[in-house]
């Protein structure tokens, strides 16, 4: 009895098995079955394209440069004396000519006056000479002496004209006057400093370059100029002044720009970060998202006749995320930008025109 339980249990796990291959065969052999190819698109895999865009490049230099004002002086007065009026405020901008300390001049007035007095009576002693020389009643020993006199009056009367003149300092340029240390009552001498004045309406930078650039260089080429003071600004310039000689310690040549200052964001002395640009070129360029490297090839995939193509390029150099295309690419030609991780040579595509890239899926094992 119990050998039959057995056999009957032996036969019924038989069949459930032979059900079960059975199902699952019928299953694996439904055309409606999911399996691991079920998540690739049907069709032509869709993709954006953009166009080759035309970038300007630049071969440039480095260097450090010094600020100095186009024009500089220290002012110090021209005679000794005692100040009477102190006609500036540190920092004013003055024109040319404008007085900006005066001494006392009672002295110099007093001999301006008398130098005047004197001039008067040899202008008259002359003409009255010269009025008699012309009708025969003088001789002419006494006409030339009257002539001399009236000279010595007018020299004289120069002089003193000059003497009180050096009483007032004025401004030679037109500039900015810096810090003064004098008072009213003050007394000065021809060694004490006044004040400076400094022409800031064009700032002068010097700095060098390597001698092997001297070919390459030529006035008026772009410079650009940042400095701390100024975080995130750039200031432009144009060279003006390149040296007659190489220095023969440091194999460099001096070069001098010229950089307009018209709200006086830059004064001498500033240290100054230059970026010197040598020439400039308009060249095809493709955004660095695009670009994929295979060992020392760079690659980018275009969108030819629906169906995707990969091309080798030479690239140059990199400008806020552009990569200059050397060769290698048509002014025609049309960039896939999108779904770059999904597409292979030669897989057919749907390509979306696009102005500009908008959007770069993000590539693994690549690099750009």
């Amino acid at each position: 009895m119990r050998a039959l339980k057995a056999v009957l249990g032996l036969l019924v796990i038989l069949a459930a098995s032979a059900g079960g291959l059975y199902v699952t065969d019928r299953l694996l052999a439904s055309p409606n079955a999911t399996g691991p190819s079920g998540d690739e698109p049907a069709g032509p895999l869709a993709v954006e394209t953009i166009p080759v865009e035309t970038v300007t490049f630049s071969d440039a230099v480095r260097a450090v440069g010094t600020a100095r004002a186009r024009k500089a002086i220290d002012l110090v007065a021209e005679a000794s004396g005692r100040v009477t009026r102190i006609a500036f405020h540190p920092g004013d901008e003055v024109a040319k000519g404008d007085i900006l300390l005066e001494l006392d001049d009672r002295a110099e007035q007093a001999d301006l006056k008398a130098a005047e007095a004197t001039l008067a009576e040899a202008q008259a002693a002359f003409a009255r000479q010269e009025q008699l020389n012309k009708t025969g009643n003088a001789s002419d020993a006494a006409y030339q002496t009257a002539k001399g006199a009236l000279l010595r009056a007018e020299a004289e009367r120069d002089r003193a004209t000059v003497s009180l003149e050096d009483r007032r300092i004025r401004a030679p340029f037109a500039g900015v006057v810096g810090l003064t240390d004098l008072v009213e009552g003050q007394m000065v001498d021809a060694a004490t400093v006044v004040t400076t004045l400094d022409d800031l309406s064009v700032i002068e930078v010097d700095f060098s370059v390597p001698e092997n650039l001297l070919s390459r260089l030529r006035p008026g080429q772009r410079v650009e100029l940042t400095s701390a003071a100024w975080p995130g600004r750039i200031f432009e310039g144009r060279i003006s002044r390149i040296d007659t000689r190489v220095d023969d310690a440091t194999r460099s040549i001096a070069l001098r720009a010229e950089v307009p200052n018209r709200d006086r964001a830059l004064v001498g002395g500033m240290f100054l970060q230059v970026h010197l640009v040598l020439d400039e070129r308009q060249q095809f360029a493709i955004p660095e998202q695009v670009l994929s490297v295979d060992g020392e090839r760079n690659l980018v995939l275009l969108a030819r006749d629906g169906v995707a193509q990969q091309v080798e390029i030479t690239i140059g150099q990199q400008l806020d995320g552009m990569v200059e295309v050397v060769s290698g690419l048509s002014e025609d030609a049309r960039i896939i930008a999108t779904n770059l991780h999904r597409v292979a040579p030669g897989m057919e595509i749907r390509a979306t025109p696009r102005d500009r890239l908008t959007e770069a899926a993000p590539r693994t094992g690549e690099g750009g």
